[in-house]
């Protein structure tokens, strides 16, 4: 058992049986070898790989008693029982999303990687269990063509109400649904969603907007924002189709900002310029975010209104300048404990000072109103209690993450950047506490203590 551990922490993938028993694990949607604790993945797509640029790279850090360590797991396509190769711009890690898919009780792990085999794009299940990531499955991704990015949105919910995991996978013009049973060596064929919206996909999330158990999908474009679900009554996959449009984005994140027992979703149009949904900008080109409500009454259980917040709204810490990108990521979950979800809103190309591109993070708490300004928080590598300091094109907070990592029942914030010292990349770990994000006992993690050379760009994506 110690050499099968080393191995694990040591990015080995050993080969065993195809479904292999396991411990029961903690049945957490994020915690891969089944200690009790949330872990964390992170994505470094750009990576070069055994001489190829862009092949792309995947670690996965355990969270403990004392939230994330530099304990992880390191993977390639090149690792053993991992499909594929590493090849150039194949972008392993440029999605990623988890759920226990075979039901033993372990998270597993997706992985997107939108480049592979020439542009086609592939999804890689890696099984979690006591030893995570020692065998891994492709999904069948059916078509296969040039450009069609297969795996540049990953998502994993109950869309189909039987009580089991599915997985939603976008392209750039396909969306794909896998609904049925997975084991260690087969998963569901799966099937492209029909309809007049499926030509066009984009960034997902998965939510139960209407309190009844079931997920719906939200697909999130430029333009237009579908939220797609299942017909009531039937569980078959070709009943699942978009409910409800909204205004366009480039980003969403789901979760219960007021505590209702319904997902809300927040809907980002982080630069406005480049992904233009054809409403005013209140954000004059800054970034803006439209949080609506979940309802039981509506179809696809959102309003199609919804509250408005950029860095000029009031109370909001910062103010807009023109491309800072906010809401370039969003991550929702209780950082206080009070049973409201919060949400973190990265704000990459922010300037500080002189520093342009430098980023930070603004937390904004969730109220049994909702989203509310009172008590609203920024955090930048100026922050006092945050290691290192801002500089030019670190892009902070180009990935935002929270979990509770400590299994303390308060989320922990997780924040990347990417291009910190020269492309580099590392990641932050701040704790949640009763009062919000705390800057004390702030961790950084950088190639020293992930073991990876430089230029990794740790970070450039994270579990989502």
């Amino acid at each position: 058992m110690a050499a099968a551990l080393a191995a694990c922490l040591t990015g080995s993938l050993m080969a065993v049986s195809a479904d292999q028993a396991v411990a029961v694990g903690s049945k957490l949607a994020d915690d891969f070898n089944g200690d009790g604790y949330r872990d964390l993945a992170i994505g470094m797509p750009g990576k070069t790989i055994s001489g190829k640029a862009g092949a792309g790279a995947v670690l996965l850090t355990f969270g403990s008693a004392h939230g994330l360590t530099g304990r992880h797991v390191y993977i390639t396509q090149n690792s053993p029982n991992v499909p594929g190769a590493a090849g150039y711009q194949d972008f392993f890690g440029s999605s990623l999303a988890s759920g226990d898919m075979n039901g033993d009780g372990y998270a597993d792990l997706l992985v997107g990687s939108e480049g592979d085999t020439s542009g086609n794009g592939s999804v890689t299940v890696l099984w979690g269990g006591t030893s995570p990531f020692r065998s891994a499955l492709a999904l069948p991704s059916g078509p296969s063509y040039p450009s069609r990015m297969f795996g540049a949105g990953i998502a994993v919910g109950d869309f189909t109400g039987d009580s089991a995991l599915d997985i939603a996978v976008s392209g750039q013009t396909s969306l794909r649904l896998y609904s049925g049973t997975f084991t260690r060596t087969k998963a569901p064929a799966g099937r492209d969603v029909s309809g007049p919206d499926s030509t066009s996909s984009g960034f997902l999330a998965a939510g139960d907007f209407t309190g009844d158990g079931k997920d719906e999908l939200v697909v999130v474009q430029p333009k237009t924002t579908l939220v797609y679900g299942q017909v009531l009554g039937t569980t078959d996959v070709g009943y699942f189709t978009a409910q409800a449009r909204l205004a366009g984005g480039d980003r969403v994140a789901a979760g219960d900002l007021n505590g209702d027992g319904r997902d809300d979703l927040a809907i980002a149009v982080s630069n406005p310029r480049l992904h233009p949904n054809g409403l005013a900008d209140p954000s004059h080109g800054a970034g803006y975010i439209t949080v609506r409500y979940g309802n039981r009454d509506i179809d696809g259980g959102l309003a199609p209104g919804g509250r408005v917040y950029h860095q000029n709204t009031g109370g909001v810490p910062g103010a807009n300048s023109k491309e800072d990108e906010f809401g370039a990521a969003m991550s929702i979950a209780d950082i206080d404990g009070d049973r409201r979800a919060d949400l973190a809103i990265g704000v990459p190309n922010k300037t500080l000072g002189r520093a342009a591109r430098a980023g930070d993070v603004v937390v904004l708490r969730g109220s049994a109103g909702g989203l509310t300004t009172a008590g609203a928080a920024l955090y930048s590598q100026n922050t006092s209690g945050i290691p290192d300091q801002s500089e030019h094109a670190d892009v902070f907070g180009s990935q935002v993450r929270l979990a509770d990592f400590n299994r303390d029942g308060k989320a922990d914030l997780a924040v990347s950047a990417p291009y910190e010292n020269n492309g580099n990349g590392a990641l932050w770990q701040l704790r949640g506490t009763s009062n919000g994000v705390s800057t004390s006992n702030v961790s950084l993690f950088g190639p020293k203590e992930y073991g990876v050379s430089s230029g990794s760009g740790i970070g450039e994506t994270l579990l989502g």
